[in-house]
């Protein structure tokens, strides 16, 4: 069902990760054999790394990929677990609207602020909350309607 936004997302996370590398790189190397340096590398590669996470959390969803301890819920019928899994997943459904709602707040707190080295605003960077979140979100809605519906 979410096919080509999986693997968009995972191009993109892919392509964040080389620039964050080439930049990291060629900052080690413009220090070192040059003795000069990027002043713009450190507010880039925060800016990249801030994307990559929230972006992976998307991944991590889907790919079951979070941590789990399931020795309470191990002892339960399948049934239990069942509505056990239902419950946690809409837990998390929830928390995670809540979060990507209310982070629209602080994407609109940082308008008009603008990084040093680079003239771009903070809100590039900020926008990755409430899209990391969004995604999330639909990764966890279409695992919740599977476990309703039934599948394991």
């Amino acid at each position: 069902m979410l096919g080509r936004l999986d693997r968009f997302v995972e191009f993109t996370i892919g392509a964040i990760a080389v620039a964050l590398i080439a930049t990291a790189f060629g900052q080690v190397v413009a220090r070192y054999v040059f003795g000069q340096s990027f002043a713009w590398v450190l507010e880039v590669d925060v800016m990249l790394m801030v994307w990559l996470t929230m972006l992976s959390g998307y991944v991590g969803v889907r790919r079951r990929a979070h941590m789990a301890t399931d020795f309470l819920v191990a002892s339960l019928s399948p049934a239990w677990r069942r509505r056990a899994s239902i419950l946690a997943w809409t837990l998390c459904a929830l928390l995670v609207a809540i979060v990507g709602w209310t982070s629209r707040i602080i994407v609109d707190s940082m308008s008009g602020m603008y990084f040093v080295s680079i003239h771009v605003e903070q809100t590039v960077m900020y926008a990755s909350l409430p899209v990391g979140m969004g995604l999330m979100l639909l990764a966890i809605v279409v695992e919740l309607a599977g476990l309703v519906r039934g599948r394991a």
